[in-house]
This record gives structure tokens, sequence and C-alpha cells, in this order.
């Protein structure tokens, strides 16, 4: 291994979290009581989220808080990632994608007496997404449905605006469209809809604590038969790490996302592993004021990674395998375009021979790049801030914020830290205020189309990377059917980013938790369900 190791012990951060976990370990030197009989109430402390009972104006990671109770027309299979039926029983597109046709499930009915599912609650469901305060991830997608036509109660239309490969995910349970019922809404309105909306799924809605909590209880009668091992659900909404683990060991607790340099501490404290079917998260550092379409007026040539041979030298500057090592137990693997997994449509091999040549660690090109480009000594002071905040599965973004410092140093980039809530970073990099800073995100698989739109198309609100070449090409792929040129305009906008160093892709690794095996005897989940840590109902208690 070449270069300066990460110098891990400095950190102000990881010396308090150090003696908060000493303190942990004294609150649980006796065995967990909750080991002793198996609770009533399931409870997980989680990192966090936004909360609220309008699914319509949350992210998906948020979308956590709806997984037990509101349901979606496709299932996400915990073992295989396939969509399956769910509340619709089968479903077909047109040849040319523009409808698709769902046949609904007879015999579901809505939590407290709202009466049975019926197309109607689609049509109800699909409109709350196009409200004036809707901010969901797939906003977008959602404005271009020309319409939601019932052909009966059983059988529904989406017909889209263009070419709609997709929407088999955006109405699963990765997309963020939940099924809720319009005969609750019309009696009740949204006042009735916020204290305790009605979902259909295997837990009801029991009750929220803003900041505080969300509970859920069994529901007997599931249309599907699911009964969850546990009378009650709760998601503890715990901000700290280190009282997170705490919970954990003392039995307050059963499950909690824990970043894994805590994990190894629960581990060695009798807790267990558990983790998503699939790798699906990845985790990638995105450059601020990347707006380089012609005339965009939020672009400014004095962020020096607007540079394309700094964007480089920001990439070759970190040492990949040794951050995988420290920060992610080396549970992971390399990302070479952000978005992409080898089973993405438009995926390029060629991306895996040319990684090591062009995004390899190599600190002395690091700063050949940036001297060519007019920076460090003898050139222009480089500065960077670098914006860490923490979301359900995403406990590692400080810490690699903090190696992301270390490693700039090293090449003469100065750098500064600043821990901000999700909300505001969203804020920034929406309203195109990024050109300051940088901040590395865990993002959970989606369609290649997806990913673009959401991404790096200058039309949506993220505002990532944008280029005039990935938005006429993107335009292309949106209304292009056939599966071959697909492949090839998808693999088209990967080489781009790949070439231009769009960002700095990281890792993709599985959604963890640690759970307390006295409790928690198997679980499946996909981890690509919106929320990440789905499927509650299938948490098993050990076999007696």
């Amino acid at each position: 291994m070449r270069g300066t190791r990460l110098p891990w012990f400095p950190s102000l951060r990881l010396v308090s979290l150090a003696l908060a976990v000493v303190l942990a370990w004294g609150l649980a030197t006796t065995p967990a009581p909750a080991a002793a009989q198996l609770p009533q109430k399931l409870v997980f402390a989680s990192a966090g989220f936004e909360d609220s009972n309008r699914f319509w104006t949350v992210a998906r990671p948020d979308h956590l808080q709806y997984d037990p109770f509101l349901e979606t027309l496709l299932e996400v299979d915990p073992k295989t990632g396939e969509y399956t039926p769910r509340l619709a029983e089968k479903w077909s597109a047109s040849p040319d994608y523009k409808e698709w046709t769902f046949h609904l499930r007879k015999g579901v009915q809505f939590h407290f007496g709202y009466g049975p599912f019926t197309a109607k609650d689609v049509v109800h469901s699909y409109s709350l997404t196009q409200r004036p305060e809707a901010k969901m991830t797939l906003g977008p997608f959602w404005r271009s449905v020309d319409e939601v036509k019932v052909i009966n109660d059983h059988q529904i239309v989406f017909r889209m605006k263009r070419p709609a490969t997709t929407l088999d995910y955006a109405v699963s349970r990765a997309g963020d469209l939940r099924i809720v019922s319009k005969a609750q809404w019309d009696k009740e309105g949204l006042e009735g809809f916020d204290k305790r909306p009605a979902g259909t799924g295997s837990y009801q809605y029991a009750g929220r604590k803003q900041g505080i909590s969300i509970t859920f209880e069994r529901a007997d009668k599931h249309w599907a038969g699911e009964k969850p091992a546990f009378k009650e659900l709760e998601f503890r909404i715990v901000r700290e790490e280190a009282t997170r683990l705490a919970l954990l060991l003392s039995g307050e607790a059963h499950i909690a996302d824990m970043p894994r340099e805590l994990q190894k501490d629960a581990i060695a404290k009798g807790m267990k592993l558990y983790f998503s079917s699939f790798p699906v998260d990845w985790i990638t550092v995105y450059l601020g004021g990347q707006y380089h379409m012609p005339g965009d007026k939020a672009f400014r040539a004095d962020v020096p990674w607007t540079n394309k041979k700094v964007r480089q030298a920001m990439n070759v500057a970190i040492n990949r395998q040794e951050l995988l090592k420290t920060v992610f137990a080396g549970k992971g693997s390399l990302t070479y375009v952000t978005g992409w997994s080898e089973k993405s449509e438009g995926f390029n091999p060629e991306w895996v021979k040319k990684f090591p040549a062009m995004y390899g660690y190599n600190p002395g090109k690091a700063k050949q790049l940036l001297k060519e480009a007019g920076y460090g000594p003898g050139g222009k002071p480089i500065k960077v801030k670098i914006l860490a905040f923490t979301e359900p599965g995403e406990s590692e973004g400080p810490q690699v914020a903090e190696a992301l410092g270390i490693y700039y140093k090293e090449v003469g980039i100065d750098s500064e830290i600043e821990v901000l809530d999700w909300a505001k970073v969203r804020s920034m990099f929406r309203g195109k205020a990024m050109h300051c800073c940088i901040w590395p995100n865990i993002i959970s698989w989606r369609p290649s189309e997806e990913w673009i739109r959401t991404a790096y198309f200058s039309k949506s609100p993220n505002h990532f990377y944008e280029h005039e070449y990935v938005d006429k090409t993107y335009e292309l792929l949106s209304k292009t059917v056939n599966k071959a040129e697909r492949q090839r305009i998808a693999q088209a906008i990967g080489d781009h980013l790949f070439e231009e160093f769009a960002d700095i892709p990281l890792f993709w690794f599985r959604n963890e938790v640690v759970a307390n095996p006295k409790v928690v005897g198997t679980w499946a989940y996909p981890g690509m369900a919106a929320g990440r840590s789905t499927h509650f109902h299938l948490v098993r208690p050990p076999a007696k």
C-alpha cells in the first residue's frame, strides 16, 4: 500500500464516539433482559428519517416508515429481487410502453373499516403525487403520467406521455407510490389521514411521536394471511449511533442501524449481523457546481472541479482499497460508474479494465493533474467544503468525509467538514447552491434510466452533473423501447460519465443492521425496497 495510512486516532469525532461506546458498554455489562423472554414489541432503532404520514413529501429512504402498513401494487421478492404480485395480481405493458394495465386483487380490506381496495384508491393515491407540496423521489416520473383510467373496480390503466419502461419499478415496493384509502380521505380529509392513515399491510398504524418514534400493531386479517411474529412494531428515531448501540445492548431495542465501525463491538457482546439479499447500496462523492449546460447562469468557472483534470485529481487522490477496509470493514466492491451495477442496463465491462489506470490511487498523479490545471504549489490555492450527514442505512457518511479530508491534504487540497441534516444538504443541491462543496451520499439501486433522470438530466431537481450530451442522449433513451438499442444508448451515457470523471464513485455494498439473535432468528429482505431495511413481517424469532 502506497502513501500515508489514514490516521483515524486524531479524530475528535471518533474520540467522542469511543467515549460514548465505553458508556454504552458499561450500560450493557449484564445480559439483555429482552433475551430472557420474547418481547411482544419489536423495536428497531433507526438513524432517523424525515417523519411524516404524507408519503408524497419524503424521499425513498424515508419510506421505511411506510413499509409495514402502506402497500404497493407490486412486491419485491426478498430473495430474488423480482417484481411479483402484491395489490395487483397481474400486469402488462403495451408494445410502446405507453400503457400499463393492472388487474387489482379482490378481497383486500383497508384498516379501521374503510372498506375494500379498488381502482379508485389507486387513482386517489396517484393524485396525491400531483399535489403542490409533493417532493417525492419519483415526483418527475409521476408527472409524466397522462391519465390513470379506471376500466372497472379491479382494472386500471396508466397512460403515459411517453414510453415508460420502468413503471413496474415505480409501482413496486422499491418505488414510492403507496396505496391509501380514498374512502378515508373523503370522510376525514388530510387531517384525518395525518392522524391515523389507513393502509392494507400486515401491520396497521398505531401512532407517531414526532421526531421520536412511529408504532404499528399487527393486523390480524391480512388479505394474504401474513401474520408477523411480533404483535407490535416500533421504529425509534435515535440519531446518535452510540445511543443506538446502548439501546441494543441493554435490550431496549432489538434491531439497530449501526455504522460498520461499531458492528464489531455489538457482535462481541453477542449481537448478530443481518444483511440484505443483494448489494444494492452505493456510495459516491458528488461534486457541487457541475452545471455544464450551455448558458446555465449557475455555472461558475472559478469552481476548481469544473475542470476535468481537477475532477480526475480528486479521484486518484483517494486510496479506495484502504477506505473500504477502514470505514466499511472490507465489505464492498468497487463502483466504476455511479449507479451502474454489473446487472444494470448499459453496463460496460471496459470500465472495469480501464478503472485502475484512470481512477486508481496515485497521489503523485493527483498533484501533477492539479498543477496542469493551475492549482496547488505555484498555482491557485484549492479549498473544498465536505458536507456530511446520516440517514437510515447511511451511517458512514461522516467517516468518509473525514477520510477525504486526509487524502486531499496529502495532495495539496485544503478542506473543512461541515455536518448538516439531510434536508439541508438536499435543499442545497436542488437549489444549485453547491459550488463550495462536495458530499458523500449512499443511494440505493434503481433502473439505469431512472438513475440518469434523477441524477444527471438537467430538468430533474437534483443537478448532480449536467451536460448537453447527457441531456440529448437521455431524451433518446427515454423514447426508445428496443432492448438492444437501449443498451447501447444507456452505455453511451455511462461512458461519458466515466470519461469525464463526473463524480467520485466508491463502493457497492449490502444494507446491514445488527440485531439481538435471541429475538431475531431469521429475516430476509432484498435491500432494494424503498426504506432499505424492509419486510418486517418476515422477521422471525429463533427456533425453540
